[in-house]
């Protein structure tokens, strides 16, 4: 028998930091990787299942534009998913802290939706899509990742609200910012659908053009938690900002995809329909 395969990595080279989670650059089987510390925690059961959704989760994902997770290891104190290693976000991208080789603009939204396609064509819904949970790989392809909050969803997408909402606030979808004040019994009548996050890619795509800049912001500006939050509940959207322009073939897309009724926001499919007719253009 082969002896196990064991994980190193440095405690100084740290890519990433979470509620009980660091993010750390290690070696694997000869091999470059990301290396996650989860910090184990007993303190009940519904604990445990978000521990083990992740990794669950990944084990099951396999798509070119989804976080590749190698293998699984823990000690008494952590478990150790070993991630494929990536060279940056697309947030540091967008803040101007990247130069490196990308994808092309269009190539770019497709890759994303690409994958959130396959996560939802898995009866999963992601809950936290935002600009520093889609990495950048060492070839240059997006990959979503980033799967702590990630939950299954029935055959038709929907799920139930009773743990509440999850994510990073100024990507909530307003059916979301609803549910937050809302009673353990209200919210257990509540239910959603993977449309949340076709409403957190669009404002993505709209920071991805624009260089940092939310729809739901003060002019479509930079975004401010408080007045963005605001905006989302009352439909206040400004897409033409000056840096995105109505003639471009993502306006209409990222106008499609921030309705306020989960019910009129375009599909994934109708999204990348559009983005790869527009591709074949060029």
């Amino acid at each position: 028998m082969d002896p196990p395969k064991i994980v190193s990595y440095d405690r100084n080279k740290v890519l990433g930091v979470g509620i009980s989670a660091q993010v750390f650059a290690g070696q694997f089987n000869g091999e470059q990787v990301a290396v996650k510390r989860i910090l184990k925690r007993a303190d009940s059961d519904l604990d445990q299942e978000f521990q083990n959704r992740e990794e669950q989760t990944m084990k099951n994902l396999k798509h070119e534009n989804v976080l590749k997770l190698i293998d699984v290891q823990q000690d008494m104190d952590f478990k150790y998913l070993i991630l494929e290693l990536c060279i940056a976000t697309v947030n540091d991208y967008i803040k101007g802290n990247y130069k490196r080789e990308m994808p092309t603009e269009i190539d770019a939204l497709i890759q994303m939706a690409s994958g959130l396609a396959y996560i939802h064509s898995q009866c999963l819904v992601h809950r936290d899509i935002k600009p520093a949970n889609v990495l950048i790989s060492q070839s240059f392809v997006l990959k979503i990742s980033d799967f702590g909050v990630c939950r299954p969803v029935t055959s038709s997408g929907s799920f139930s609200m009773t743990s509440g909402p999850k994510g990073t606030r100024i990507y909530y979808s307003p059916e979301f910012i609803e549910s937050e004040g809302k009673s353990k019994e209200d919210k257990e009548k509540i239910r959603a659908n993977v449309t949340i996050d076709i409403f957190s890619l669009g404002c993505l795509y709209f920071s991805y053009l624009t260089e940092g800049c939310h729809p739901f912001a003060k002019n479509g500006g930079s975004p401010d938690e408080f007045g963005t939050i605001s905006n989302i509940q009352s439909d206040t959207k400004v897409l033409d900002n000056g840096k995105l322009s109505p003639n471009h073939y993502a306006f209409a897309v990222i106008d499609g995809m921030t309705k306020r009724n989960p019910n009129e926001r375009l599909k994934l499919d109708e999204v990348l329909k559009i983005l790869n007719n527009e591709k074949e253009k060029n």
